[in-house]
C-alpha cells in the first residue's frame, strides 16, 4: 500500500490529550500494513447471508441505471415529453453524482451500520413514489430524491465489500459485485417495458414480489447482521476517546458541511447546464452560461477549501483530501473511470433508444438486443478480476486492452446502417465495446487500495464511482444536445412545420407519417445516433493519456496477502 504525502490532522495546541491520542492512532494506521488472520473477519452463515443481502440491495439500486433505457420511449410517449427524456435519467443521476463521496465520508464518521439502513429506506420510499407518478415532472422529481438513497446504498456497500474480507479475497468479491452488475444490467432493460410496472415489480419474477419487501428484507439483514465496525476499517471511523455516540459533538465536528455543499453544488450546476443545453437553451448570456459559471466557481471553491482544511486544519475532515489531488496515479484513475463511465452510460441508454426509434423495436425487443453490450460490460469486469486474482499481470495492462477495445468497437458502431433492418455485425461490436468497458472498470476499483492511504480508501473508492456516474451524465448531456441540434435542422427540411416539434415530444408521430417520410425520418435519427457514437470515440481515446498518468516504472499489482 503506497503512502501519499500530506496530513489532514495537524495537531493544534488546543486539542485535548484524548483527541491527540486518537489522531496519532489514525496516523499510525495510515502507514501500517495489517495482515489480519482470517479469524478476524466474519465467517459462517452470518457472513454468507450478509453477503447475499448486500448483493441484493446493490442489485435493486444498480438496476435503476438501466431499467429506463428501454422504457423511456414508452414513458415519454405516454407523458408527452421525448425532448425531456434524458431528464428521466439525469434526474436520478443529478443528485447521485454529487452524493456518493459524501455518503462514504459520512459513513466514516457516523458508521456504516447506521447509514446503510437510512439510505436504503430513502431509496425504497421514493421508488414507490416513482411508481405512482402521474406526470413526467413528478417522475423526474421523485427519481432525484430516490437517487439520494440509492447513492448511499451503492457507496457504502462497495466500501463494506472492501472492508469485510481479507485483501487476498478482494478480486473474488469484486467479481461478485461484477456479477450483480451483470444481472442488474441484463434484467433492467428487459423489465423496463412499463415505468409503473418497473418500479412496483423490479424484483417481480412471480408477479407477487416487489422491490419494497425485498428492500425491507435487506434493511432487516443490515440492522441485525452488519457489525458496527469492519475488520479492515480505518481508525478514523471511531470517535475520539472511544466515544460511541453516533451524533455526539465529537462526531459532528468532523463533518465537512461546506465541502459537501460545494461538491454537490458543483456537480448539480454543471449537469443542469448541459441538460438545459440539450433542450436547446441559449449557451451564451443565458441560463446555460450562468449555470456553467456557478459550477466553475463552486469547483474552484471546493478545491481551495479541501486544500485549506487538509493542510491547515484539524477539523472538519475533508470530503476529498488534498492528498488525492496530489496523486498523479489516482488522478489518472479518476479520469479513466470518468471516460469509461461516459461510454457505459451513453451506450446503455442510447443504443436501446436507437433500436426503438430507428429499427421500430418494442421495449422488450430493444432490451434483448442490448444484451450483447449489457452482459459483456460487467462480464468483462468479472473476467478481469478473475485473471488478476490468479496471476501477477499488472492491472494497467487490462486497462490498456480495455481502452483499445472500446475505440475499435465505437469506430464500427459509429458507421451502423440507418435502415430499418439491423446488421448482425452490430452485436459483435457491442460485445467488443462492452468487454472493453468491463476490462477498465474493475481494475480501477481494485487499484484504489494501492493508490491511497488507509484513511482515504472509503472516499477514494466512492470517488471512483461518483466520477464514473458524473462522466456518464456529462457525456449523455453532450450527445443528446449534439443529436437534437442536428436532427432538428434535418427534420425541418422534410416535415411540415410543427411536425418536428411534435416528433421530439413523442416518437409515436413516426407511425402517423407517410411511408416515404417514415424511412427518411428514421435515417435522420440513425445519423444522429451515429454522431453520438463518433463523439464517444473521442471519450474512449481520452482514456489512453489518462492511463499514461497511472504508469509507474514498476507497475502496481494487487496485494493478495
Amino acid at each position: 500500500m503506497s503512502a501519499i504525502n500530506g496530513n489532514s490532522f495537524d495537531h493544534t495546541p488546543e486539542a485535548s490529550s484524548g483527541e491527540q491520542a486518537f489522531e496519532q492512532k489514525i496516523e499510525s494506521d495510515d502507514t501500517a500494513i495489517d495482515i489480519l488472520p482470517d479469524s478476524a473477519y466474519m465467517s459462517g452463515w452470518k457472513f454468507h447471508i450478509l453477503t447475499f443481502g448486500l448483493c441484493l440491495a446493490l442489485f435493486i439500486v444498480q438496476m435503476e441505471s438501466s431499467i429506463f433505457s428501454t422504457s423511456i420511449i414508452a414513458i415519454t410517449n405516454e407523458l408527452s415529453g421525448y425532448g425531456k427524456s434524458s431528464w428521466v435519467f439525469t434526474g436520478f443521476l443529478l443528485t447521485y453524482s454529487g452524493l456518493v463521496i459524501i455518503w462514504a465520508k459520512l459513513s466514516d464518521i457516523f458508521g456504516r451500520k447506521t447509514l446503510i439502513p437510512v439510505s436504503l429506506f430513502t431509496f425504497i420510499v421514493f421508488s414507490g413514489a416513482c411508481g405512482g407518478a402521474q406526470t413526467l415532472v413528478q417522475l423526474i422529481i421523485f427519481r432525484a430524491f430516490q437517487s439520494v438513497g440509492g447513492s448511499g446504498v451503492f457507496s457504502i456497500i462497495i466500501v463494506v465489500f472492501f472492508e469485510m474480507v481479507p485483501p487476498r479475497k478482494l478480486p473474488l468479491y469484486t467479481s461478485f459485485v461484477a456479477i450483480v452488475f451483470t444481472f442488474s444490467g441484463t434484467f433492467g432493460p428487459l423489465m423496463g417495458g412499463g415505468y409503473q410496472w418497473s418500479y412496483y415489480m423490479e424484483m417481480d419474477f412471480s408477479n407477487q414480489v416487489t422491490s419494497i419487501p425485498v428492500g425491507i428484507l435487506c434493511f432487516i439483514l443490515f440492522v441485525v447482521l452488519l457489525p458496527a465496525r469492519m475488520p479492515g476499517q480505518h481508525s478514523s471511523s471511531l470517535t475520539p476517546d472511544g466515544l460511541r455516540s453516533v451524533f455526539s459533538p465529537s462526531s459532528l465536528r468532523r463533518v465537512d458541511v461546506l465541502g459537501c455543499v460545494l461538491l454537490l453544488g458543483a456537480c448539480m450546476f454543471i449537469v443542469t447546464a448541459l441538460q438545459q443545453a440539450a433542450e436547446g437553451s441559449s449557451s451564451s448570456g443565458g441560463t446555460v452560461l450562468t449555470l456553467i459559471v456557478f459550477s466553475v466557481v463552486f469547483w474552484i471553491s471546493f478545491v481551495v477549501w479541501q486544500w485549506y482544511i487538509t493542510e491547515k486544519r484539524t477539523y472538519p475532515e475533508p470530503v476529498f483530501p488534498w492528498r488525492l489531488f496530489q496523486s498523479r496515479v489516482y488522478m489518472g484513475m479518476i479520469l479513466n473511470v470518468s471516460f469509461a463511465g461516459t461510454v457505459l452510460t451513453v451506450l446503455t441508454i442510447q443504443l436501446a433508444q436507437r433500436f426503438q426509434t430507428v429499427n421500430g423495436d418494442s421495449s422488450m425487443a430493444a432490451g434483448v438486443r442490448l444484451l450483447a453490450f449489457g452482459l459483456l460490460a460487467p462480464a468483462g469486469s468479472a473476467i478481469s478480476t478473475a485473471v488478476i486474482g490468479r496471476t501477477n499481470i499488472p492491472p494497467i495492462y487490462h486497462i490498456l486492452l480495455g481502452n483499445t477495445l472500446q475505440v475499435i468497437g465505437l469506430v464500427v458502431l459509429s458507421r451502423a446502417p440507418t435502415t430499418l433492418a439491423i446488421a448482425p455485425s452490430q452485436y459483435t461490436w457491442q460485445v467488443v465495446t462492452g468487454l472493453g468497458v468491463g476490462l477498465c472498470n474493475a481494475p480501477l476499483i481494485l487499484l484504489v487500495n494501492n493508490a491511497t492511504i488507509r484513511r482515504d480508501q472509503a472516499v477514494g473508492t466512492s470517488a471512483m464511482t461518483q466520477f464514473r456516474v458524473l462522466g456518464g451524465i456529462l457525456g449523455l448531456s453532450i450527445v443528446v444536445s449534439a443529436m437534437s441540434r442536428v436532427i432538428h435542422s434535418d427534420l425541418l427540411e422534410i416535415l411540415p412545420e410543427g411536425t418536428d416539434s411534435r416528433l421530439l415530444q413523442t416518437t409515436n408521430v413516426i407511425e402517423t407519417l407517410p411511408e416515404s417520410s417514415k424511412d427518411a425520418v428514421r435515417q435522420i435519427f440513425g445519423k444522429g445516433y451515429n454522431l453520438q457514437m463518433k463523439i464517444m470515440i473521442g471519450f474512449a481515446a481520452a482514456e489512453f493519456p489518462s492511463t499514461a498518468l497511472m504508469w509507474k516504472r514498476k507497475p502496481m499489482i494487487i496485494d493478495k496477502r
